[in-house]
Formats: C-alpha cells, sequence, structure tokens
C-alpha cells in the first residue's frame, strides 16, 4: 500500500493554487508563455513558503475531517482578498513592477471592479513612461483609461506596442487637464468617463493634431465612436470637420452618414437621427422609407427607432408618424389593439395630408440631394 507523502501533497495544492491565480490574473492580462514560466518558479516558491509558514494551523470541516489550508475556511471576505493579494503580487511579479505595487496600494488605489480586475496599472512598459506620483494621480483619476488602452494593445508585436505606447503618453499628458475637466462636469454620467478614449481603434481613426485640438464636447466624440469599418476617406474627412469646423456631433454609423449628407447637414444632424437611419438601413427599400420619415418628423427619431423592422415595413410613414407621435413607446401596444388605432388613425391622417401637414420644408431639394447620394452610395 502506498504510503501518504506529505510533501507531495503539498506539491499538488501548490500547483492548483498557482492555476487559480493564473487564471484570475489571464482573465485580465495576455502572459507572454515564457515570462510566465520565469514566473511561475517565483510564485511557487512564495507559496510553499506560506504554507509551511500556516499548515500547523489545521482545521476541520462539519464533519471533522482535517482540512489543509493556507486561506480561511469561513471568513469569504478574508478568503478573496488573499486570492486577489497573490494575483496582484503574481502580475508585479511578472511585470518586474513590485515597488508600483506597493505604492500603489499605499495609495488606496482599488484593482478590483465587478468585471474584471485592473492588473494593467502594473504593466511597466506604460507606468514607467510616468513620474511615480503622477502616475498615481492620473491612475486615480481615470484609471479606467490605462485599462483600456492597454487591452486595447495586447496583441501586437512589442514593436507596435512601443509606438501606440508614445503615442498614448504624449496624448494623456497633453489632454490630462481636459478629461479631469469633463469628469468633474459628468461624473454623475457613466458614458463619459472617457474609458474609451485612447483605445487603439481611436488612435487609428483620429489624427494627434485633433486629439491636441479636441475640444472637451469633441473628446466625448471621440470616446463614444464606432469607427472600426470606417473607410480612409471618412475618417479623412471626419478628422478634417474637427479640426476645422469644430464638429462634436455623436453620430452612429459615420461611414453611411457621410455618404448621405454634405458637411453642412451633418453640423445639424444628431446622434438620435443617425441611429434610426442606420438601424433601418439593410436595405435600399427601408433606407428610403426611414429618410423619408426623418425629413417628415426628425423629432420623432427616438420613438421610431424603438419599433421592430417588421413594424417599421408593416405600416406607412404616415401611420408611422402618428403612432409615434400619439404613443412613446408604440412598439408596447398589444398586436390586438393596433390593427385598430391603425383603422381610427386613417381618416386623420388623410386630413392632414389635405392640410398638407406631414410636407417637410423644402422636399424637393431635400429629396433629389439624398436621392443622388444613395444612388452613390448604392452603387
Amino acid at each position: 500500500m502506498e504510503t501518504t507523502n506529505k510533501n507531495d501533497f503539498i506539491n499538488i495544492y501548490v500547483l492548483k493554487t498557482l492555476n487559480e491565480i493564473k487564471d484570475m490574473v489571464k482573465s485580465n492580462i495576455k502572459l507572454e508563455s515564457e515570462k510566465e514560466k520565469e514566473i511561475d518558479k517565483k510564485m511557487i516558491i512564495v507559496l510553499n513558503d506560506l504554507i509551511n509558514a500556516n499548515f500547523k494551523n489545521l482545521q476541520k470541516d462539519p464533519k471533522g475531517n482535517l482540512i489543509y489550508t493556507l486561506l480561511p475556511i469561513v471568513d469569504e471576505k478574508e478568503n478573496k482578498k488573499i486570492r486577489l493579494s497573490l494575483a496582484l503580487y503574481y502580475t508585479a511579479l511578472y511585470y518586474d513592477n513590485v515597488d508600483l505595487l506597493h505604492d500603489l496600494l499605499k495609495e488606496n488605489i482599488r484593482f478590483e471592479e465587478s468585471r474584471h480586475i485592473n492588473l494593467q496599472y502594473l504593466d511597466k512598459s506604460i507606468s514607467s513612461r510616468f513620474e511615480r506620483k503622477k502616475y498615481i494621480e492620473t491612475i486615480k483619476t481615470c484609471g479606467y483609461i490605462f485599462r483600456n488602452f492597454a487591452k486595447s494593445i495586447e496583441n501586437l508585436t512589442e514593436k507596435e506596442r512601443e509606438q501606440y505606447i508614445q503615442k498614448f503618453v504624449k496624448l494623456i499628458n497633453l489632454k490630462y487637464d481636459s478629461i479631469c475637466n469633463i469628469i468633474n462636469k459628468k461624473q454623475w454620467y457613466e458614458s463619459f468617463k472617457l474609458e474609451h478614449l485612447f483605445e487603439k481603434e481611436n488612435l487609428d481613426t483620429f489624427t494627434d493634431e485633433t486629439y491636441i485640438q479636441a475640444t472637451d464636447e469633441q473628446l466625448n466624440l471621440i470616446n463614444c465612436s464606432y469607427t472600426e469599418n470606417c473607410s480612409k476617406e471618412v475618417r479623412d474627412r471626419l478628422n478634417n470637420l474637427m479640426q476645422t469646423k469644430g464638429f462634436s456631433n455623436n453620430l452612429s454609423n459615420f461611414e453611411l452618414m457621410m455618404t448621405l449628407y454634405t458637411d453642412e447637414e451633418l453640423q445639424s444632424l444628431n446622434h438620435h437621427i443617425s441611429w434610426a437611419i442606420s438601424n433601418f438601413s439593410e436595405t435600399e427599400e427601408s433606407l428610403n422609407k426611414i429618410i423619408d420619415f426623418i425629413k417628415r418628423r426628425p423629432d420623432l427619431a427616438t420613438s421610431i427607432i424603438t419599433i421592430s423592422k417588421e413594424m417599421f415595413m408593416k405600416f406607412d410613414n404616415f401611420t408611422l408618424i402618428e403612432l409615434c407621435d400619439k404613443y412613446v413607446y408604440p412598439h408596447n401596444i398589444e398586436k390586438e389593439y393596433l390593427n385598430t388605432i391603425v383603422k381610427f388613425l386613417k381618416l386623420k391622417i388623410a386630413l392632414k395630408k389635405v392640410l398638407g401637414a406631414y410636407d417637410p420644408k423644402n422636399t424637393q431639394e431635400q429629396n433629389g440631394s439624398l436621392k443622388k447620394k444613395l444612388t452613390q452610395h448604392k452603387k
């Protein structure tokens, strides 16, 4: 019969604990294989030391069986804190940044959030570009910007990462006061955290000059923009608009909006209108229909976006206008009542048509302009 070897058990326990720690780390940052093996060896020594110091305090489970653990068995909060501490220490070893970890903890920097652990704060390739006191201050103010930037470039080569890091450090230093100003004004509103401001996609889209000249409103536009699939022509046009015209409208689907509208028209467009047009742009028929709807009642863009595409195509625009005008959430109308409501609206619609209530201003001019651009877009 094989004899029990305490050292074998400890080795198994250490490896299991190490894997659990690494699961936490790997769910937040990407580890390079060779470096990971090197840090694993260092961490095994740390865990062995902890076990040797704590194994004398054996505990029992409810059935009276001995439990070998270096963690408290009943205090889940303390258990969680220790595992987080081990994950932080593993990361600090990986980045050769243990001193920074100590300094951040002394300043009560919170690493753990509801969905992730901000291990990116310890990335020495970024933190070393800042004076230590300034780095800690910036992390306190907008650490999430650092986290999202680091995640956005984690799959790049070392040379590519270096190029983006240089750009990031330059721009965040130049715009730090503006970032603080926006946060202080909008701290109650989650979308103004600017957490996407310097992600790779945005650094690819917006030039250094656009960032440098950007007003607070334009920084919000950059943060909220989705331009990953935009052509170079559209990106160039957007940068030019921001630099020369002070453009700051956060629009949905810039590629489509810039196909349909002139620079002057884009200045008066808002997000809800662009969102509505983009949402119903899958076919030429639905795109033509939503453009006509918006021209007649741009104020109903927020309401029309709530209805299904099936409902949008089922009813003519006059009916949709009346439904959106009468009901804040027309999509919530129960089906058995919807047809009855539409039937009652027909007389009202016919009368309003005669009175020209649905005719948009300058209809002929707008129709000609948009149809020409739409034809070019479809080609």
